[in-house]
């Protein structure tokens, strides 16, 4: 008798602590579902700004070209030679120049944003600083795809 009013009182004067696997399996569900919604929003973000660079990448080559024709009468036909320096991770591939005179010059670069068989695509000349983007590797869209 004594042993079954022990058990009565532990059993019967509070709630037990913990949760039930049930409980737990919901949550974990839940933290599935935005995983599933996140990390896709968050990776078409990380290749947008990995277009952002690319833009500011191409600026450069023209501001570049810019001063190396004032100096020289024409325009460069590689990175190094118009005082281009890159330093750190490149996405994007080094800058490929074509067409190259005295009055102009295609600026080229390529990288593939999303690890599949379309590039990422600006093209540059001496018209301006405001590159084409002429494919664009997170769409598949553009006249070069």
């Amino acid at each position: 008798m004594f042993v079954q009013q022990q058990e009565q009182e532990i059993t019967s004067g509070r709630p037990e602590a913990g949760f039930t696997l049930i409980e737990l399996m919901i949550v974990i569900a839940i933290i599935g579902i935005l995983a599933a919604i996140a990390i896709p929003r968050f990776q078409n973000n990380a290749a947008k700004s990995r277009q952002t660079e690319a833009d500011e990448i191409m600026s450069a080559v023209y501001t570049t070209q810019v001063i190396y024709r004032a100096d020289t009468g024409s325009y460069g036909n590689s990175e190094a030679l118009i005082g281009m320096q890159m330093s750190g991770v490149r996405i994007y591939s080094p800058v490929t120049f074509t067409n190259v005179t005295a009055n102009t010059y295609t600026a080229t670069i390529t990288g593939n944003l999303d690890k599949d068989a379309v590039l990422d695509t600006w093209v540059q000349t001496e018209a301006g600083p405001q590159a084409a983007h002429t494919c664009n590797d997170i769409t598949n869209a553009g006249p070069a795809c």
